[in-house]
């Protein structure tokens, strides 16, 4: 009788161990499911930044297309040696500590022109005032997004603006 419960304290004993090395390999899954879920949120948070720096570029392209006064103005936009910053220093203080920027903005460089009017748009004034000659043009816009960490994001984009022609004559 004491031989065989020798044998099953054994046999507990190597259960116990093999139970507690199998806790142990969860909890190393967990902890390294943990890791790999926060470095993707980081990765997220990061291309998010410079998408919507990228964005608030585009609305502004669009607003300098919309305040030209001639179809042969050349607008002028942010370029890579002097982007647009955004954001409020209080927010990214680490990020500026550690050496790196506030989120900004820039016209492409792969782009000669980042705001180009890339033709005659047919149709685009229809309805906004027929009773004047109108000019419709198409614009592309290239911009290009900075996260604070130096991620990028590149987006293109297309606007409208109607010319209409002083005194009936057309542009």
């Amino acid at each position: 009788m004491q031989g065989e419960r020798r044998r099953e304290q054994g046999v507990v004993m190597f259960i116990t161990v093999l139970l507690l090395a199998m806790m142990g390999g969860l909890g190393l899954a967990a902890l390294d499911s943990a890791t790999r879920d926060r470095d993707t949120a980081g990765f997220y948070n990061r291309e998010t930044a410079s998408f919507y720096a990228a964005d608030a570029g585009v609305q502004h392209a669009r607003r300098v297309v919309k305040n030209l006064n001639s179809p042969f103005d050349t607008p002028v936009f942010a370029g890579q040696g002097a982007p647009q910053e955004l954001g409020d220093t209080s927010l990214y203080y680490e990020s500026l500590a550690g050496g790196g920027s506030l989120p900004s903005y820039y016209g492409d460089p792969d782009f000669p022109q980042s705001i180009r009017q890339e033709g005659i748009g047919q149709g685009l004034c229809d309805g906004e005032n027929f009773q004047r000659q109108a000019l419709p043009t198409l614009w592309r816009i290239n911009v290009v997004g900075a996260g604070p960490d130096g991620s990028t994001a590149k987006i293109e984009a297309k606007e409208a603006k109607c010319f209409f022609g002083v005194g009936g004559s057309r542009y």
